[in-house]
């Protein structure tokens, strides 16, 4: 049998999700977590020999939460560690950032990849066409079994550095301003239509616990990680954003499904 992995995911549309169990069916007998269930236990199994992080790229850099999560993990030096970021065309400073949480970690050199999908950040711009799509996910099949056989033969990853950090840091600041997208906010901006049943799927759905239903309605509290599950996955389109023209499309991925993203664990490639 293959040796034990372990990879933390965070995801919001789902691609992430995707990837993750497609490197974890290449790699065989591997567990996926959620990194929000790190919050719970930092400590990684020691039976697990190797550890993953599949991530999504939040503004050129890694997601809050991630971040957060990744300082506190605990790991043995024994075990070894791959980063996979996904991201819309470029990961900004997600694979750097995290490598440098990690090297000093494990006595092996951390392996980071960086994997192009769909670009699908709701409140800053419209989803590609379904043509477009398919062709990154028809690429990220591939890419995934690619990847996975370079994590299983330990190939050292080029240890790339990286645009200029003020520079590209300022243009991030600029063009999501322009599309009016906050990365610093804990505040989501989201809210419910007249479409909303209070049917539940927002509150299961946010791992971060910042939505609850209430006798009013849908509630956000005040440390949204930006995931964009809730209006993504919400069945009636109920789940609006000052941001968001009302017939904007919403993208999912179309490889995962409302229950898998309710979901904290999984295991693949048994």
């Amino acid at each position: 049998m293959a040796e034990k992995t372990v990879i933390y995911y965070y995801s919001g549309s789902g691609n992430s999700l995707s990837v993750a169990k497609n490197i974890g069916e290449n790699l065989g007998n591997t567990t996926l977590l959620s990194v929000y269930t790190l919050r719970d236990d930092p400590k990684v199994p020691a039976d697990y020999a190797r550890v993953g992080i599949v991530t999504a790229t939040w503004f050129v850099r890694p997601p809050r939460v991630v971040k957060e999560v990744c300082e506190e993990l605990r790991c043995s030096r024994q075990q070894k560690i791959f980063i996979i970021a996904t991201c819309g065309g470029y990961d900004g400073y997600v694979c750097i950032d995290l490598k440098a949480i990690f090297q000093p970690k494990t006595d092996y050199a951390v392996q980071t990849f960086m994997l192009p999908m769909p670009p699908n950040h709701i409140v800053g711009f419209s989803p590609l066409p379904d043509w477009a799509n398919r062709i990154y996910l028809n690429h990220e099949a591939k890419a995934s079994a690619k990847i996975a056989e370079k994590i299983l033969a330990d190939t050292p990853t080029r240890n790339r550095k990286g645009l200029n950090r003020k520079a590209l840091s300022w243009v991030s600041k600029t063009f999501n301003g322009w599309l009016g997208v906050d990365r610093d906010s804990v505040e989501g901006g989201f809210y419910t239509s007249d479409a909303c049943t209070k049917c539940g799927v927002c509150e299961k759905i946010c791992k971060n616990g910042n939505i609850h239903l209430t006798e009013d309605g849908v509630a956000w509290s005040h440390d949204c990680q930006q995931c964009m599950a809730c209006i993504m996955w919400c069945p009636n389109q109920a789940i609006r954003h000052p941001n968001v023209p009302e017939k904007r499309r919403r993208y999912q991925n179309p490889n995962v499904t409302l229950k898998d993203m309710t979901q904290s664990e999984f295991h693949v490639g048994e």
